[in-house]
């Protein structure tokens, strides 16, 4: 893909901004630059786009990984952005206006998507979650499995080597999918999803 002196600048300029952001606020913003594409294609793979319902990004960003999911076939149009810092708020827009873009803290997203969403296609997150507290991480993970519902995913990426969330103490499961060595930070993908009924617990051998 070539971009023109215009689409570069605006590249270079958002850039810039995800850096600043993450010099004053290096906890609530997960990497100091915005992921690069093949990040974005890596996590993209990670969601079925087939499944019905739309897809949500929780700590959109600059829209870096948004655009690995339009590359995959996904329409801005089911994708449901959310993010916290105001002028990335503004960045989404102005570059996805077709998408669905809500400004706020992703510990709200049940009360967000209540009455509105029924079912998830897949669920996206670059929140720096292994740094949020249990409670938060609960909130935030919860309401996304539920509305994922049998066979979902709830995709994560972490610069960390371990799982980002704490699978027992959550009660869910999860496993590293993918490695992305060729990023600006090397990058892993973890999948989670609601841990499967025993079957025949308690009963005789």
């Amino acid at each position: 893909m070539v971009l023109t002196d215009e689409e570069g600048d605006r590249v270079t300029g958002d850039g810039s901004v995800f850096f600043a952001l993450w010099l004053q606020k290096p906890l609530r913003i997960a990497a100091a630059n915005p992921s690069g594409s093949r990040l974005a294609d890596a996590v993209a793979r990670c969601i079925d786009v087939a499944r019905p319902g739309p897809i949500l990004e929780l700590g959109a960003g600059t829209g870096s990984l948004t655009q690995g999911l339009v590359r995959a076939g996904c329409s801005p149009e089911r994708i449901i952005a959310l993010e916290r810092e105001s002028v990335l708020v503004s960045v989404l827009r102005r570059q996805f206006p077709a998408m669905t873009v809500i400004a706020g803290d992703a510990t709200r997203i049940g009360e967000y998507l209540a009455g509105s969403v029924e079912r998830l296609a897949g669920v996206v997150s670059s929140l720096p979650i292994k740094w949020f507290p249990a409670a938060a991480q609960h909130t935030v993970v919860r309401p996304c499995l539920d509305m994922l519902g049998p066979e979902g995913r709830f995709v994560q990426l972490t610069n960390a080597f371990s799982s980002p969330l704490p699978i027992d103490r959550l009660g869910i499961a999860g496993h590293e999918v993918a490695r992305v060595w060729r990023n600006l930070l090397p990058t892993q993908i973890w999948v989670y999803s609601d841990r499967a009924p025993s079957i025949g617990h308690g009963a005789a051998q």
